[in-house]
């Protein structure tokens, strides 16, 4: 018989990783955006818990971290999903109309009037 380590409940089907409740739907939240797919990158949460990781918790670690003066933070953590999403609608929408040239290295700096 094998032994399990501290942490391989939390990999059993229906456990949430974030809040240790068994949950009859998990969602895969990706920690970085932009990392890979594997399953480091990966926590099987519950839609309540995976909702507030991509809206509240990160966007506070990365403040927190930047305060701190660490240095090549994912920009995925920077805003949340939300605001990302109502950024990329208000964009499309500019461009759909024309006031905005497509997408290029600069675009989303630019100052808004």
């Amino acid at each position: 018989m094998s032994r399990k380590g501290p942490h391989d409940y939390m990999k059993s089907p229906g456990i949430c990783e974030m809040c240790g409740h068994h949950v009859g739907v998990r969602q895969k939240a990706h920690i970085m955006a932009e990392g890979k797919k594997t399953e480091s990158n990966v926590l099987m949460l519950c839609p309540t818990c995976h909702i507030m990781f991509d809206t509240y918790l990160k966007p506070k670690v990365f403040k927190a971290m930047m305060e701190a003066g660490l240095q090549e933070l994912p920009e995925s953590w920077k805003k949340s999903i939300y605001e990302q999403a109502a950024e990329a609608s208000a964009k499309a929408l500019k461009r759909k109309r024309g006031t905005e040239p497509a997408a290029g290295p600069d675009w989303d700096k630019a100052p808004v009037r």
